[in-house]
């Protein structure tokens, strides 16, 4: 296997490999939680390969270097850009118009992920099934399904769990127009209205 020269590409949100270097700096050795950053970046070393870390931090600076420095790969971690979730898709996008190879989805999949409503359309053609939901946006309800409370109400186009609270699960029409009025006011984007599925529940 050859050596690969491996940027570890991370968003300034994530301090794993800044606190890595601050630890190697320091004399005092002290046990941390490992950042995701620093662990990949320690894999990379063990298997022969030469790893280094690019943090995009929002500056059109950590953009120019990444178009200027020299990597056979980049291992992407970036969830977002300038502190905006919605813009993982554009770094993907922009490694794409460099002409550089890097791992995860692409700008496309991004995307396609980050519109929950969308995605539980493309899961239900091939019959994979997720809970009955419908959206609402200003007002307006598109509806996908018959629902039944409870229901949970999440935004439809944050990543992961972001707006998802112990709140979010309601049992009457009352609260449900609270908490769509709520998802409005705070991301000003569509939410989405699942009905609720008992059961533990994971973030990823």
């Amino acid at each position: 296997m050859s050596k690969l020269r491996v940027g570890v590409l991370y968003d300034a949100t994530d301090s794993g490999a800044e606190e890595a270097a601050e630890a190697k700096s320091s004399r005092r050795k002290r046990r941390r939680p490992k950042h995701d950053p620093e662990e990949i970046y320690e894999a990379l070393k063990k298997t022969g390969h030469d790893p280094f870390y690019h943090t995009l931090d929002g500056t059109p600076d950590s953009l120019h270097t990444l178009a200027t420095e020299r990597a056979d790969l980049y291992f992407n971690l970036t969830e977002s850009y300038a502190g905006d979730d919605t813009n993982e898709m554009h770094v993907a996008a922009y490694l794409e118009l460099l002409g550089r190879r890097y791992t995860g989805a692409g700008p496309q999949g991004l995307f396609l992920a980050q519109d929950k409503a969308l995605a539980k359309k493309i899961f239900a053609f091939p019959g994979i099934r997720t809970p009955s939901f419908m959206t609402g946006h200003r007002g307006r309800l598109e509806w996908a399904h018959d629902i039944h409370f409870p229901v949970i109400v999440k935004p439809g186009l944050e990543d992961g769990s972001i707006g998802i609270r112990f709140s979010a699960v309601v049992g009457s029409l009352k609260e449900l127009m609270e908490r769509i009025d709520q998802g409005h006011a705070y991301f000003d984007g569509p939410v989405l209205i699942e009905e609720y599925i008992e059961g533990r529940f994971f973030f990823f």
